[in-house]
């Protein structure tokens, strides 16, 4: 009974055995697939750290790209309000600068026909379009109105002078001249002013 009870005991230790080894491979199992599970966790998280980062890098160049465009706007616009205001101005001194030249011409021109009016002579009209003169006026003698247009013919202000009608009346002699005036700023303006007659 004693040896039957010790061979029961050694056949029910040699079946435990095999259940040992299954439990340690099951267990070495469990940890290599926990540590792979681990290891592509912390992979999976790695990269998506990696994305993360990256994705706000590229929001922050965004948000950096919007401001700088909203700034280029802002002086683009500013650039065509300056450009705007840089023709108005532009035209307001041309139309200035003209509207000065348009002023000096008519008095540097009755300036040259008064220096160019002879002693008993008066002008009655002067009609003047562009530069082209038509002047009507009276004079006590021809002699007058031969200096008168002599005086116009020679002056460097004055071109094309041609005495028109002439007619006896009780005052003496009434006429009528057509000339050009040359127009200052020009070159023969320039000259003129050198060599203009005082007077005679």
């Amino acid at each position: 009974m004693i040896r039957i009870n010790l061979l029961t005991e050694k056949k029910a230790g040699r079946a435990r055995a095999p259940k040992l080894k299954l439990e340690t491979s099951v267990n070495a199992q469990s940890f290599l697939m926990i540590g792979g599970a681990v290891l592509g966790l912390l992979y999976v998280g790695w990269q998506w750290r990696g994305l993360s980062a990256e994705s706000n890098r590229l929001d922050t160049q965004i948000k950096e790209a919007q401001v700088e465009e909203e700034r280029l706007r802002a002086v683009n616009a500013r650039g065509e309000e300056l450009k705007t205001r840089r023709e108005e101005l532009q035209q307001k001194v041309e139309l200035i600068t003209q509207l000065k030249h348009n002023q000096s011409g008519p008095v540097h021109m009755l300036d040259q026909i008064s220096k160019s009016l002879p002693d008993f002579l008066w002008l009655e009209a002067l009609n003047e379009s562009g530069f082209a003169l038509s002047i009507t006026g009276k004079a006590t003698t021809y002699n007058a109105v031969s200096n008168f247009y002599n005086n116009l013919a020679q002056s460097p202000f004055f071109t094309d002078v041609v005495l028109g009608s002439t007619l006896e009346i009780t005052e003496g002699v009434s006429f009528q001249m057509n000339c050009k005036f040359v127009a200052p700023g020009t070159r023969t303006a320039q000259a003129a002013d050198k060599a203009a007659p005082e007077g005679t």
